[in-house]
């Protein structure tokens, strides 16, 4: 990949910071259907999607469902970058797809030598972070105002659902979160 076509994936980044971006990285390409992480793993590196679509996808009760699917300019699993956790849901390629994957441990030298780079991203995170857990709350208000005024439409497993989508979404910060934003739940509710 190329600092040009990476401008058009982070408009506003200097050229000096997409250069570094791209010597402390390595560009990976995956066939569709393949999976970049998977659910429950150890998280060591995120993702930025230059080229296709990447599908976020949640298990319940063996069953799968796909929360979102996003497309070129999408950070995931940005989490990986400042904390070890497990993995909050699976990505899968759901087309051929070309990600810039950035590991922790280059993410840490970078913040350690005072990169402006790094610094940039750990204020996307924090922003990111702070929009998703405002929208994670709404959404978790109304599906606790469901379980207290059930509704005929509602069943237990679309809220079980729902609750998975605000997980995932509180570990995926670019996976929208908000009405109708989960397509598996929305499927279930009509």
């Amino acid at each position: 990949m190329k600092a040009s076509a990476l401008r058009r994936l982070l408009p506003g980044y200097p050229s000096t910071e997409l250069e570094l971006l791209l010597a402390a990285t390595r560009t990976r390409h995956f066939p569709g259907g393949t999976w970049l992480c998977r659910e429950g793993q150890p998280a060591s590196s995120c993702f930025l999607i230059a080229i296709g679509a990447v599908e976020v996808v949640k298990y319940l009760d063996g069953e799968e469902h796909v929360l979102a699917t996003l497309g070129p300019g999408t950070l995931l699993g940005q989490t990986a970058l400042v904390d070890g956790a497990l993995r909050s849901a699976s990505l899968r390629a759901a087309s051929v797809t070309t990600a810039i994957e950035i590991r922790r441990r280059t993410f840490q030298r970078l913040v350690q030598q005072g990169s402006p780079l790094a610094l940039r991203f750990q204020e996307k995170i924090a922003v990111a972070g702070i929009r998703q857990l405002r929208a994670a709350t709404d959404q978790l208000a109304l599906v606790l105002a469901r379980a207290i005024r059930p509704s005929g439409k509602r069943s237990a497993a679309v809220d079980r659902l729902a609750l998975a989508c605000i997980q995932a979404g509180t570990g995926e910060w670019d996976m929208p979160l908000g009405p109708g934003a989960c397509p598996s739940a929305k499927k279930r509710l009509s």
